[in-house]
């Protein structure tokens, strides 16, 4: 059960941006001063350009997540929030936050942890709470994690969507390009499936879970600074029935993640505690 919601937040998490070739109109009853005359295409492509040229950013991911299977009586609800910073060359990651599941058994209040990692482009620190501790993965399994974090990155997901440039209603505020998308079908079911393929690879388990998708609903909401052109809202809620080895299940995901302070972090330090203190796995 765990594999399958990472899996599944790390697929979902991983689909980007998109837009074609209209101007922005007002966003809702409000107006707009200073109206944009920039395409859908000219707005794609400048994202495309930033993300591509981004150094580093702050990240606030708000996650829930319910996972029905039909052969259990119980039905499973995690929610979690994650602080990131995030240095794109030489990649380091800081990641800190807490999460909450329920239903893992009849009758079993919620459970409740925190969690805090460590990430550079050789070794990898987390924090297990249950031990009070801080674990050091292997470097053999450095390879696998590294591009399973590679799978986020933003300008190769915004060019995977490129097909999909025509779904998106394209609006527009004093501040931001907004971009959303209320859909269903099987060619976002494709789009999913392949991404989910992507990181399963990754991850050394493609051959290991047999995954079928049927995409009931994807809805997304986008936030695009008129002036730097970098991504700072995406709003993402995807309703899917899944089959996994056999048995079947449908998983509601609810992600929000606000980004922030792009190109603000040059650095980040993995306390000197950490390090002498860890349990090599």
């Amino acid at each position: 059960m765990k594999k399958w919601t990472t899996l599944i937040a790390v697929a979902t998490l991983s689909l980007g941006l998109a837009a074609c070739n209209e101007t922005a109109k007002p966003a809702g009853s409000g107006e707009v001063t200073e109206k944009s005359k920039l395409t859908l295409q000219e707005v794609y492509d400048k994202s495309i350009t930033a993300s591509e040229e981004l150094k580093s950013v702050r990240a606030v991911m708000d996650l829930n997540q319910t996972m029905n299977i039909p052969s259990e009586e119980n039905e499973l609800e995690i929610s979690s929030k994650m602080d990131m910073e995030y240095i794109v060359e030489p990649m380091q990651m800081h990641q800190k936050g807490t999460s909450t599941v329920n239903g893992l058994a009849k009758g079993m209040p919620a459970q409740t942890s925190s969690s805090e990692s460590y990430m550079t482009a050789d070794d990898l620190y987390v924090y297990e709470e249950s031990a009070g501790e801080w674990m050091k993965f292997p470097q053999e399994m450095m390879a696998g994690i590294m591009n399973a974090a590679e799978q986020a990155n933003a300008s190769d997901q915004l060019k995977q969507i490129k097909g999909y440039l025509d779904e998106f209603t394209f609006e527009q505020d004093n501040s931001n390009y907004i971009l959303t998308l209320e859909a269903s079908g099987e060619k976002f079911t494709e789009l999913v499936k392949a991404q989910v393929d992507e990181v399963m690879q990754s991850m050394g388990a493609g051959e290991e879970i047999q995954m079928d998708f049927d995409i009931k609903s994807v809805n997304y909401l986008i936030h695009i600074d008129k002036e730097t052109f970098q991504t700072n809202k995406l709003d993402v809620v995807i309703d899917m029935d899944m089959e996994i080895d056999g048995e079947k299940l449908n998983v509601v995901q609810d992600v929000k993640s606000t980004f922030s302070g792009f190109n603000e972090v040059e650095e980040i330090v993995i306390p000197q505690e950490v390090i002498d203190n860890a349990v090599e796995l």
